[in-house]
């Protein structure tokens, strides 16, 4: 079926071409779907690595003196939404 998305042309060395059609046979799907969904865990893996880089800095700046209670939260979130 003809499809109207942007398409990329990437070369492969021919060891990891064959592994891919191996797949693609296996999954009895299109080459072009698993280098995809390939693609797409790559890239949501890169954004994984990113947030929890973020998440080691803010880690290290965390101060548990300045920290909410979990009571202290809810009441500040019930008090954020009275004015809606």
């Amino acid at each position: 079926m003809p499809t109207m998305l942007p398409r990329v042309n990437v070369p492969f060395e021919r060891p990891i071409y064959e592994l891919l059609e191996e797949i693609s046979k296996s999954e009895k799907t299109s080459l072009s779907q698993v280098v995809a969904g390939l693609v797409k865990t790559a890239l949501e893996l890169a954004e994984d690595l990113a947030l929890a880089k973020e998440a080691e800095k803010r880690l290290g700046t965390f101060r548990r003196d300045d920290a909410l209670s979990s009571d202290d939260l809810l009441k500040w979130n019930k008090g954020r939404n009275r004015g809606r």
